[in-house]
């Protein structure tokens, strides 16, 4: 991320981030993407076969170059973007090797043997074998309880997608707005 300021100009940053699409673009239709504003990305395939836009946008912050992305992609008929890549998912070896400690120190902060208890509890606590943690909720109790200098603006990400999850699902829920409502809360 690379920031930059002019005179009365709010701070801008240059943000690198993947949405996932719905679908490859044709030729002709990577001509109107670039058109509709996202001369800023690379698209192509991942592994597995998911079509993907690649990002490189200057905005305020980083949720607001997603939702400019989205926007902007969305410009152009049938295209979607249902989700951004992140790596909010984690075991606990995986936030060990984040934050440079060991596998056991972050063990024993789960299960509240050191740093004070509270950790976040894992995203699948009920099943055997593998836990999930988001890094979007372990990170910030890093931070405040363990005093580790951590990067909070990839926070975006997760809430990006869980956007995303919402315009995706929400025409296939009884009463959604029910649970939408809660976001004015």
């Amino acid at each position: 991320m690379t920031m930059a300021a002019s005179r009365g100009r709010p701070m801008v940053a240059n943000y690198a981030f993947t949405l996932v699409l719905n679908r490859d673009p044709s030729d002709d239709e990577l001509n109107d993407l670039f058109e509709a504003g996202c001369d800023d990305a690379t698209f192509g395939t991942e592994a597995g076969g998911f079509s993907i836009a690649e990002f490189d946008r200057e905005a305020e912050t980083l949720a607001d170059a997603i939702a400019s992305a989205v926007r902007d992609v969305e410009k152009v008929p049938g295209f979607r973007a249902i989700r951004v890549a992140d790596d909010d998912m984690l075991t606990l070896a995986d936030i060990a090797t984040r934050v440079g400690r060991s596998r056991e120190s972050i063990r024993r902060y789960a299960i509240g043997e050191r740093g004070g208890g509270g950790f976040p509890a894992p995203v699948n606590p009920t099943r055997e074998g593998t836990q999930f943690y988001r890094w979007s909720e372990v990170a910030p109790w890093l931070r405040e309880n363990m005093g580790m200098q951590i990067d909070l603006s990839y926070a975006a990400l997760p809430m990006a997608n869980l956007v995303l999850q919402v315009r995706w699902h929400k025409e296939n829920v009884e009463h959604g707005s029910a649970l939408t409502d809660l976001l004015a809360d």
